[in-house]
């Protein structure tokens, strides 16, 4: 609302200005730069056509006295042709036109949320920036001068612009990162080394340092240098990463490990990798690579066992649920382990043997149960086929008897026949001597 009245002080004010004052539009210029006053002095370059100030003033305090270069004041209370100035309760909005080069001052109790907007053929170029990055995340970022809105390219004298980056923490009390203040994360360099293609070709690569508390903050990026100055700035929120590790002693067999717990609310499981260097006592390196993450995840470090110290690096590598693809490096671990003492190693040696004697022990025991148990199941199997033969011997003896007696009859007596033969004859006389008492009755 503040910078709402001030637009609209200053759309009055220019009407009774001459019109040629009026051609100058910095919110419509596309090559208008931002400066934030983080302190009272700034420098304006040959490439500066115009400047509004947007002053932010502790409330109830006296407008602000701008000092040019050669020494002049301008003030809110006196006219001046090309300046244009609106004054209230708790800041000042000012535009000048073709300013003096050379250092200016500001003189008032200004806040640091004050800038100043240029117009200039002289821009500074930030690459499309996420809003949203995970802490301790590796980036690769390129920013460009130009000038007249072609490239600047220094050549060899790369070294003549300075482009760096800071974090700003919020304000708010109830971000996790209140009052962690400003910090300085890196640089923009253009002398092909690093990250950076090519030397003195204009384009400034960076790579920051995001190892800070998440939470909200404000990027900038300044570039300059005595001649000139300039500054973008954006709102960047810092992730707490997405995998964190533990190293666990003794947790296996008391062998090291590495325990992973991931966020699968923030990353795709599915293309999730982890590289893990261990650097041993003896300088040599041994690469250990996890894939297909769990969401809880147990890595065995089966070499961490001799005296010594080790150095333990991993990376991270994966992509966003919203397929960002990312990288970052967790912080190096260290692992030393003791020499013993002479007691403790004759105290190991001792339990050793005894481990060694009970391990024999065991494995002869186990070896008698399992001879004594291979002589039962071969004795069982034995009697099973004793038992089997057996029964299919009787079963084939039974079979064969009754084949036999099936085949042979038995012969009757000659007298048992002939006697049944005279019976039948005499049956059948009475039978036909009894129908024939019959019919005469």
């Amino acid at each position: 609302m503040f910078r709402q009245l001030f637009l609209i002080g200053l759309i009055c004010a220019s009407v009774v200005l001459p019109a040629k004052a009026n051609n100058f539009n910095p919110q419509d210029d596309a090559s208008q730069q931002k400066i934030k006053l983080l302190s009272n002095r700034f420098r304006v370059d040959q490439a500066v056509d115009a400047l509004v100030f947007i002053i932010e003033r502790k409330p109830g305090s006296a407008p602000i006295i701008l000092v040019r270069p050669d020494g002049s004041k301008l003030y809110a209370t006196r006219a001046v042709e090309g300046v244009k100035w609106v004054d209230a309760n708790a800041g000042d909005m000012i535009e000048i036109k073709q300013p003096m080069i050379g250092p200016w001052q500001i003189v008032g109790d200004i806040l640091p949320s004050s800038e100043i907007r240029l117009a200039t053929s002289l821009a500074l170029k930030v690459n499309e920036f996420p809003s949203e990055l995970f802490v301790g995340e590796v980036v690769k970022l390129t920013a460009r001068i130009e000038f007249n809105n072609k490239l600047l390219a220094l050549g060899r004298v790369d070294d003549l612009i300075k482009l760096q980056v800071f974090l700003r923490s919020t304000t708010d009390s109830s971000a996790p990162n209140f009052g962690a203040g400003t910090f300085t994360i890196g640089q923009y360099i253009d002398d092909g080394q690093g990250l950076d293609e090519r030397r003195g070709d204009g384009v400034f690569t960076g790579r920051l340092d995001l190892d800070k508390p998440n939470g909200p903050y404000t990027l900038l990026v300044r570039g300059g240098n005595k001649v000139f100055e300039r500054e973008y700035s954006q709102p960047l929120y810092l992730r707490p990463q997405p995998v964190k590790v533990d190293l666990i002693s003794a947790a296996i067999d008391g062998q090291y490990a590495l325990r992973f717990i991931t966020n699968e609310q923030a990353v795709d499981m599915s293309q999730m990798a982890l590289q893990v260097i261990v650097h041993h006592p003896d300088d040599t390196k041994e690469h250990l690579s996890v894939s297909n993450l769990a969401p809880t995840h147990l890595l065995r470090l089966e070499n961490v066992q001799k005296p010594g110290r080790y150095k333990i690096d991993l990376e991270v590598f994966g992509t966003t649920l919203d397929g960002r693809e990312f990288k970052y490096s967790i912080e190096q671990m260290k692992v030393k382990i003791d020499v013993p003492a002479a007691k403790e190693v004759k105290a190991l040696k001792i339990e050793a043997d005894k481990a060694r004697k009970a391990k024999f022990k065991r494995e002869q025991l186990l070896k008698r149960r399992k001879a004594a148990q291979q002589k039962a199941d071969e004795e069982k199997s034995l009697i099973i086929i004793i038992v089997m033969v057996n029964v299919l011997v009787l079963l084939l003896g039974a079979l064969l008897m009754w084949l036999f007696l099936r085949k042979k009859k038995p012969k009757v007596p000659k007298e048992d026949a002939d006697g049944g033969k005279d019976d039948k004859k005499k049956d059948k006389k009475e039978d036909k001597k009894d129908k024939e008492s019959k019919k005469k009755k």
